[in-house]
Protein backbone atom coordinates (compact mmCIF):
# COMPACT_ATOMS: atom_id res chain seq x y z
CA UNK A 1 0.00 0.00 0.00
CA UNK A 2 1.48 3.40 -1.11
CA UNK A 3 1.45 6.16 2.05
CA UNK A 4 0.20 9.42 0.80
CA UNK A 5 1.36 12.47 3.02
CA UNK A 6 -1.60 14.67 1.52
CA UNK A 7 -4.22 12.04 2.84
CA UNK A 8 -3.42 12.98 6.61
CA UNK A 9 -5.10 15.69 8.23
CA UNK A 10 -2.14 17.35 9.27
CA UNK A 11 -3.89 20.62 11.13
CA UNK A 12 -5.40 17.93 13.08
CA UNK A 13 -2.68 16.42 14.11
CA UNK A 14 -0.28 19.24 14.73
CA UNK A 15 -3.74 20.73 17.15
CA UNK A 16 -3.51 17.24 18.97
CA UNK A 17 0.07 17.60 19.73
CA UNK A 18 -0.24 21.23 20.94
CA UNK A 19 -3.34 21.09 22.93
CA UNK A 20 -3.45 17.43 24.52
CA UNK A 21 0.10 15.16 23.36
CA UNK A 22 2.43 17.65 24.57
CA UNK A 23 1.28 19.41 27.24
CA UNK A 24 -0.05 16.39 28.84
CA UNK A 25 3.07 14.63 28.48
CA UNK A 26 5.05 17.93 30.37
CA UNK A 27 2.19 17.75 32.93
CA UNK A 28 2.85 14.17 33.80
CA UNK A 29 6.81 14.07 33.64
CA UNK A 30 6.78 17.13 36.26
CA UNK A 31 4.06 15.67 38.26
CA UNK A 32 7.11 12.11 38.00
CA UNK A 33 9.83 14.67 39.10
CA UNK A 34 8.24 15.53 42.52
CA UNK A 35 7.44 12.03 42.80
CA UNK A 36 10.88 10.90 41.80
CA UNK A 37 12.26 13.37 44.13
CA UNK A 38 10.25 11.86 47.09
CA UNK A 39 10.91 8.38 46.53
CA UNK A 40 14.35 7.90 44.99
CA UNK A 41 15.75 11.01 46.35
CA UNK A 42 17.77 11.84 43.06
CA UNK A 43 19.81 8.53 43.35
CA UNK A 44 20.35 6.90 40.12
CA UNK A 45 18.45 3.55 40.04
CA UNK A 46 17.87 1.05 36.89
CA UNK A 47 14.22 1.87 36.74
CA UNK A 48 14.85 5.78 36.53
CA UNK A 49 17.78 5.33 33.62
CA UNK A 50 15.55 3.62 31.62
CA UNK A 51 13.07 6.45 32.50
CA UNK A 52 15.27 8.93 31.35
CA UNK A 53 16.49 7.35 28.53
CA UNK A 54 12.58 7.38 27.22
CA UNK A 55 12.45 10.87 27.81
CA UNK A 56 15.66 11.69 26.18
CA UNK A 57 14.30 10.64 22.68
CA UNK A 58 10.72 11.42 23.47
CA UNK A 59 11.49 14.95 24.27
CA UNK A 60 14.08 15.80 21.67
CA UNK A 61 11.59 14.50 19.13
CA UNK A 62 9.14 16.75 20.64
CA UNK A 63 10.94 19.65 21.24
CA UNK A 64 12.36 19.61 17.19
CA UNK A 65 8.41 19.39 16.24
CA UNK A 66 7.77 21.93 18.22
CA UNK A 67 10.12 24.28 16.72
CA UNK A 68 8.78 23.65 13.36
CA UNK A 69 5.11 24.22 14.38
CA UNK A 70 5.93 27.04 15.84
CA UNK A 71 7.91 28.37 12.98
CA UNK A 72 5.32 27.61 10.74
CA UNK A 73 2.46 29.23 12.34
CA UNK A 74 4.99 32.25 12.40
CA UNK A 75 5.16 32.10 8.90
CA UNK A 76 1.40 31.48 8.67
CA UNK A 77 0.40 34.78 10.69
CA UNK A 78 0.04 37.43 7.82
CA UNK A 79 -1.42 39.97 10.02
CA UNK A 80 -1.30 42.51 7.21
CA UNK A 81 -2.56 40.43 4.67
CA UNK A 82 -5.98 39.54 6.94
CA UNK A 83 -6.26 43.41 8.04
CA UNK A 84 -6.20 44.68 4.97
CA UNK A 85 -9.27 42.71 3.68
CA UNK A 86 -10.93 43.42 6.59
CA UNK A 87 -10.16 46.94 6.20
CA UNK A 88 -11.62 47.30 2.88
CA UNK A 89 -14.63 45.72 4.17
CA UNK A 90 -15.29 48.24 6.87
CA UNK A 91 -14.21 51.13 4.43
CA UNK A 92 -16.78 49.21 1.56
CA UNK A 93 -19.66 50.14 4.29
CA UNK A 94 -18.88 53.97 4.24
CA UNK A 95 -20.70 53.98 0.28
CA UNK A 96 -23.94 51.87 1.52
CA UNK A 97 -24.95 54.10 4.11
CA UNK A 98 -28.75 55.69 3.38
CA UNK A 99 -29.52 59.16 2.17
CA UNK A 100 -32.60 60.61 3.10
CA UNK A 101 -34.92 61.01 0.20
CA UNK A 102 -33.80 64.91 -1.64
CA UNK A 103 -36.90 66.26 -0.88
CA UNK A 104 -37.26 65.38 2.57
CA UNK A 105 -33.38 66.97 2.60
CA UNK A 106 -34.84 70.09 1.28
CA UNK A 107 -36.35 72.13 4.50
CA UNK A 108 -33.56 70.16 6.54
CA UNK A 109 -36.43 67.87 7.95
CA UNK A 110 -35.13 64.78 8.54
CA UNK A 111 -31.10 65.12 8.28
CA UNK A 112 -31.76 67.99 10.73
CA UNK A 113 -33.10 65.40 12.91
CA UNK A 114 -30.81 62.84 12.23
CA UNK A 115 -27.97 65.36 13.14
CA UNK A 116 -29.36 66.45 16.64
CA UNK A 117 -30.72 63.07 17.46
CA UNK A 118 -26.51 61.77 16.70
CA UNK A 119 -25.02 64.24 18.43
CA UNK A 120 -27.42 63.69 21.69
CA UNK A 121 -27.43 60.34 21.84
CA UNK A 122 -24.04 59.58 20.45
CA UNK A 123 -22.05 59.72 23.93
CA UNK A 124 -24.22 57.36 25.35
CA UNK A 125 -23.81 54.61 22.84
CA UNK A 126 -20.50 55.30 21.66
CA UNK A 127 -18.84 53.14 23.64
CA UNK A 128 -20.80 49.80 23.07
CA UNK A 129 -21.49 50.61 19.63
CA UNK A 130 -17.53 50.09 19.39
CA UNK A 131 -17.82 46.64 21.22
CA UNK A 132 -20.55 45.84 19.07
CA UNK A 133 -19.20 46.41 16.20
CA UNK A 134 -15.95 45.10 16.86
CA UNK A 135 -16.73 41.71 18.77
CA UNK A 136 -19.22 41.38 15.36
CA UNK A 137 -16.56 41.91 12.77
CA UNK A 138 -14.23 39.76 14.95
CA UNK A 139 -16.55 36.50 15.23
CA UNK A 140 -17.41 37.09 10.99
CA UNK A 141 -13.13 36.51 10.66
CA UNK A 142 -12.80 33.99 13.25
CA UNK A 143 -16.25 32.07 11.66
CA UNK A 144 -15.48 28.25 12.40
CA UNK A 145 -12.63 28.89 14.59
CA UNK A 146 -9.99 29.58 11.63
CA UNK A 147 -7.71 32.26 13.79
CA UNK A 148 -7.47 29.44 16.80
CA UNK A 149 -4.62 27.69 18.31
CA UNK A 150 -2.01 26.50 17.37
CA UNK A 151 -2.48 27.03 13.45
CA UNK A 152 -4.90 29.90 12.10
CA UNK A 153 -5.54 29.64 8.76
CA UNK A 154 -5.54 33.21 7.36
CA UNK A 155 -6.55 32.01 3.56
CA UNK A 156 -9.71 30.94 5.21
CA UNK A 157 -10.52 34.14 7.32
CA UNK A 158 -9.59 36.30 4.48
CA UNK A 159 -12.10 34.83 2.07
CA UNK A 160 -14.51 34.72 4.85
CA UNK A 161 -14.32 38.41 5.01
CA UNK A 162 -14.74 38.22 1.11
CA UNK A 163 -17.70 36.18 0.99
CA UNK A 164 -19.71 37.16 4.15
CA UNK A 165 -22.54 38.64 3.46
CA UNK A 166 -24.53 39.17 6.45
CA UNK A 167 -25.37 42.39 7.85
CA UNK A 168 -22.12 43.18 10.81
CA UNK A 169 -23.94 46.34 11.80
CA UNK A 170 -27.34 44.14 12.88
CA UNK A 171 -26.39 44.17 17.10
CA UNK A 172 -25.95 47.40 16.99
CA UNK A 173 -29.23 48.11 14.94
CA UNK A 174 -30.55 47.11 18.40
CA UNK A 175 -28.54 49.04 20.51
CA UNK A 176 -29.87 51.83 18.71
CA UNK A 177 -33.27 51.22 18.43
CA UNK A 178 -33.81 50.71 22.05
CA UNK A 179 -31.79 53.29 23.53
CA UNK A 180 -32.33 56.11 21.48
CA UNK A 181 -35.69 57.55 20.51
CA UNK A 182 -36.00 57.30 16.89
CA UNK A 183 -39.52 58.41 16.17
CA UNK A 184 -40.51 57.51 12.47
CA UNK A 185 -37.09 57.27 11.63
CA UNK A 186 -35.28 54.04 10.75
CA UNK A 187 -32.89 52.69 13.23
CA UNK A 188 -30.19 51.45 10.03
CA UNK A 189 -29.87 55.09 9.15
CA UNK A 190 -29.18 56.18 12.58
CA UNK A 191 -26.67 52.67 13.15
CA UNK A 192 -24.48 53.05 10.12
CA UNK A 193 -23.81 57.26 10.86
CA UNK A 194 -22.61 55.73 14.41
CA UNK A 195 -20.60 53.45 12.27
CA UNK A 196 -19.05 55.81 10.34
CA UNK A 197 -17.78 57.83 13.31
CA UNK A 198 -16.70 54.96 15.20
CA UNK A 199 -15.15 53.00 12.56
CA UNK A 200 -11.35 54.54 13.16
CA UNK A 201 -11.54 53.21 17.09
CA UNK A 202 -12.96 49.75 15.30
CA UNK A 203 -10.22 49.06 12.91
CA UNK A 204 -7.74 50.04 16.14
CA UNK A 205 -9.20 47.89 18.65
CA UNK A 206 -9.32 44.90 15.85
CA UNK A 207 -5.54 46.08 14.81
CA UNK A 208 -4.84 45.12 19.02
CA UNK A 209 -6.90 42.16 18.62
CA UNK A 210 -4.81 40.45 15.91
CA UNK A 211 -1.76 41.47 17.24
CA UNK A 212 -2.70 40.01 20.76
CA UNK A 213 -4.20 36.83 18.92
CA UNK A 214 -0.72 36.14 17.42
CA UNK A 215 1.86 36.81 20.24
CA UNK A 216 -0.15 34.81 22.20
CA UNK A 217 -0.04 31.77 19.92
CA UNK A 218 3.43 31.65 19.82
CA UNK A 219 4.04 33.14 22.66
CA UNK A 220 2.30 29.20 23.88
CA UNK A 221 4.01 27.76 21.05
CA UNK A 222 7.23 28.94 22.77
CA UNK A 223 6.82 28.44 26.45
CA UNK A 224 5.57 24.88 25.17
CA UNK A 225 8.47 24.06 23.53
CA UNK A 226 10.87 25.77 25.95
CA UNK A 227 9.58 23.26 28.66
CA UNK A 228 10.08 20.16 26.39
CA UNK A 229 13.57 21.25 25.59
CA UNK A 230 14.26 21.73 29.54
CA UNK A 231 12.83 18.17 29.87
CA UNK A 232 14.70 16.68 27.48
CA UNK A 233 18.34 18.03 28.53
CA UNK A 234 17.67 17.72 32.33
CA UNK A 235 16.66 14.01 30.98
CA UNK A 236 20.14 14.49 29.02
CA UNK A 237 22.75 15.22 31.36
CA UNK A 238 21.44 12.69 33.96
CA UNK A 239 22.16 9.88 31.32
CA UNK A 240 25.20 11.26 29.91
CA UNK A 241 27.08 13.64 32.69
CA UNK A 242 29.87 14.10 30.56
CA UNK A 243 27.71 16.64 28.92
CA UNK A 244 28.22 19.47 31.16
CA UNK A 245 31.49 20.74 33.01
CA UNK A 246 31.96 23.00 36.02
CA UNK A 247 29.32 21.87 37.78
CA UNK A 248 26.74 19.03 38.56
CA UNK A 249 23.71 19.38 36.19
CA UNK A 250 20.82 19.07 39.43
CA UNK A 251 17.09 20.43 38.27
CA UNK A 252 18.48 23.77 39.22
CA UNK A 253 21.58 24.10 37.22
CA UNK A 254 20.22 22.51 34.25
CA UNK A 255 17.10 25.45 34.51
CA UNK A 256 19.85 28.26 35.05
CA UNK A 257 21.47 26.97 31.74
CA UNK A 258 18.31 26.87 29.95
CA UNK A 259 17.83 30.32 30.76
CA UNK A 260 21.04 31.47 30.15
CA UNK A 261 20.95 29.91 26.26
CA UNK A 262 17.72 31.62 25.96
CA UNK A 263 19.82 34.46 26.84
CA UNK A 264 22.16 34.24 24.30
CA UNK A 265 20.06 33.42 21.66
CA UNK A 266 17.81 36.75 22.61
CA UNK A 267 20.80 39.01 22.15
CA UNK A 268 22.86 37.01 20.24
CA UNK A 269 26.89 38.16 20.96
CA UNK A 270 26.26 40.65 23.49
CA UNK A 271 26.80 37.61 26.41
CA UNK A 272 29.57 36.51 24.56
CA UNK A 273 31.25 39.92 23.82
CA UNK A 274 30.91 40.51 27.82
CA UNK A 275 31.62 37.06 28.49
CA UNK A 276 28.63 37.20 31.28
CA UNK A 277 26.77 33.84 32.48
CA UNK A 278 24.10 33.36 34.72
CA UNK A 279 24.85 29.68 34.84
CA UNK A 280 27.61 27.46 36.75
CA UNK A 281 27.47 24.83 33.95
CA UNK A 282 29.63 25.16 30.99
CA UNK A 283 28.97 22.91 27.55
CA UNK A 284 31.38 20.07 27.20
CA UNK A 285 32.40 20.33 23.25
CA UNK A 286 33.48 16.64 22.60
CA UNK A 287 29.88 16.21 22.93
CA UNK A 288 28.86 16.51 19.97
CA UNK A 289 25.36 15.97 19.38
CA UNK A 290 24.31 17.84 22.40
CA UNK A 291 26.08 20.69 21.14
CA UNK A 292 24.28 20.66 17.75
CA UNK A 293 21.28 20.25 19.72
CA UNK A 294 21.09 23.27 21.99
CA UNK A 295 22.72 25.77 18.79
CA UNK A 296 19.22 24.27 17.47
CA UNK A 297 16.96 25.83 20.32
CA UNK A 298 19.59 28.74 21.06
CA UNK A 299 18.79 30.08 17.13
CA UNK A 300 15.30 29.32 17.33
CA UNK A 301 14.86 31.40 20.49
CA UNK A 302 17.18 34.28 18.37
CA UNK A 303 14.87 33.53 15.12
CA UNK A 304 11.22 33.73 17.22
CA UNK A 305 12.06 36.46 19.04
CA UNK A 306 13.42 39.19 15.84
CA UNK A 307 10.87 37.42 13.71
CA UNK A 308 7.64 38.65 16.44
CA UNK A 309 9.16 41.72 17.03
CA UNK A 310 10.09 42.45 13.21
CA UNK A 311 6.07 41.56 12.28
CA UNK A 312 4.43 43.36 14.83
CA UNK A 313 6.85 46.17 13.86
CA UNK A 314 6.23 46.55 10.81
CA UNK A 315 2.20 46.20 11.32
CA UNK A 316 2.45 48.99 13.80
CA UNK A 317 4.69 50.84 11.34
CA UNK A 318 2.03 50.57 8.07
CA UNK A 319 -0.55 51.45 10.40
CA UNK A 320 0.89 53.99 12.78
CA UNK A 321 -1.53 57.29 11.71
CA UNK A 322 -4.87 55.37 12.60
CA UNK A 323 -3.09 54.34 15.64
CA UNK A 324 -1.75 57.59 17.20
CA UNK A 325 -4.94 59.37 15.83
CA UNK A 326 -7.27 56.72 17.96
CA UNK A 327 -5.05 57.07 21.15
CA UNK A 328 -5.03 60.98 20.90
CA UNK A 329 -8.76 61.02 20.60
Amino acid sequence: MQFDARAINWLGLVRLLTQYVAPGLVAVVLLGELLRAVLFGGAPTSATMAYDYVLVVLFTVLTVAMIGICGWTSFLWDIDRLFFKLESRIDAEFGEVETPDPEQQSDGSLLGRVRAMFNNALHDVRSKSIALIEQAYWDDINAGGVLAFPQPDIAAAVEQIDTSRRDLLTPLTGLVAGAIPLGSLPASIVSRLIFRYVAPQVKVRLYRRLVVRFLSQLAALFTLTALCFFISILAWSRVDGAIFAGASGTTGNVLMYQLDLMLRGAFFDIMEHTKSSITPLAINQSSTAFVFYTLVFRMFVAIYIFSSFFKVARFVFRHWKALLSTSLR
